[in-house]
């Protein structure tokens, strides 16, 4: 294995290695020099949400909505529930759609064929947009299970970036699949990554995943790390360094920028989030300054996606027992804010 390190502006080291749609995203047509993002509540609700990894999260223009899904926060013994919630952007009107059973802990969404796609850790739940009626449900085969895994998407289908394999001892997941809800091989392996990470989500720009954070199942340590992975068939990949460590990573694509939300922290009582950007011209990820209070070290995002020119986050924090109960808000801030 060769490797070529050289340094790259404010990026630390950049090292290449040689080894043996959303559907309803919306680009811009140029994208702003965003410095600095001023959160503001647009929503605030009380919920037994798990937080962290877990969470998934999707906005849809055609219903002009957000969507959350999350298995409810529940000691292990109980019976659980998916709970999908549904928050109109016109109305500020919230519904709730709770199915049993709960599932295996990580939720992702996405939105594929005007239907909403839950992705679980041991099944996937396919929903109307408009939550009336039950969710029609694929399961996994041969105790196939993950957890703390990302997404991707773009014109071509949904991706799933790591987590690790709780139905195998060794738990490794040096894997991204593409998730192919039509076909008897539900995950095709379409790139084998150097590590088992947990918690890292992915954007794709120009035919290349761009991969940021999480952390090593083999420490549960965040990491810096910034993947780049070619979409055609190459094995080659190419290795960079964010300015921070992010046990969690939540990513979207913005133009020709690539907006990252998340924190790190997961398993302390301190947490801080962060808010960054990625210059897939010139390689350069910088942070974004926020207004966002983390009511000391509580509070953090546990979710973000980008409607038209705005960011939407979840906030908060997991309740604490015996009730689990705690206080999300979701908060938006204008990406065109600095013009």
């Amino acid at each position: 294995m060769k490797k070529l390190i050289y340094s790259l502006y404010l990026i630390a080291s950049v090292v290449f290695y040689n080894c043996e749609s959303n559907a309803e995203i919306d680009l811009p047509e140029t994208t702003s020099q965003i410095t600095n993002l001023l959160f503001s509540e647009v929503y605030a609700f009380e919920d037994n949400l798990l937080g962290g990894p877990y969470i998934g999260m999707v906005n849809s223009n055609s219903e002009n909505s957000l969507f959350i899904s999350c298995r409810e926060n529940e000691p292990s013994s109980t019976i659980t529930e998916e709970e999908v919630f549904k928050l109109n952007l016109d109305s500020n009107e919230l519904i709730r759609k709770n199915t049993l059973p709960g599932g295996f802990i990580t939720k992702q969404l996405a939105i594929e064929n005007n239907q909403l796609v839950s992705i679980g850790g041991t099944e996937i739940k396919v929903y109307d947009l408009s939550l009336q009626a039950d969710p029609s449900t694929i399961e996994y085969q041969n105790n196939f299970t993950l957890s703390k895994y990302g997404i991707a998407r773009d014109n071509s289908g949904i991706y799933i970036i790591g987590g690790y394999r709780v139905d195998i001892p060794t738990r490794e997941n040096k894997k991204i699949y593409k998730l192919n809800i039509n076909s008897s091989e539900l995950f095709e392996e379409v790139i084998t990554t150097p590590e088992t990470m947990m918690g890292a989500s992915a954007a794709i720009v120009n035919e290349k995943m761009y991969v940021f954070g999480g952390a090593l199942y083999e420490d549960w340590e965040p990491t810096n790390k910034i993947f780049i992975y070619p979409l055609n068939g190459s094995p080659s990949y190419e290795e960079l360094r964010m300015s921070l460590d992010a046990d969690i990573t939540f990513v979207q694509r913005y133009g020709d920028l690539i907006l990252i939300a998340g924190h790190k922290g997961l398993l302390t009582s301190n947490k801080t989030s962060f808010v960054a950007k990625f210059d897939t011209n010139t390689n350069i990820f910088e942070e974004i300054e926020t207004n966002l209070d983390s009511d000391g070290g509580v509070k953090a995002i546990h979710q973000m996606t980008i409607k038209n020119d705005t960011m939407y986050i979840l906030f908060g924090h997991k309740g604490i027992s015996p009730t689990n109960i705690s206080n999300w808000s979701i908060m938006t801030a204008s990406l065109k804010s600095d013009q």
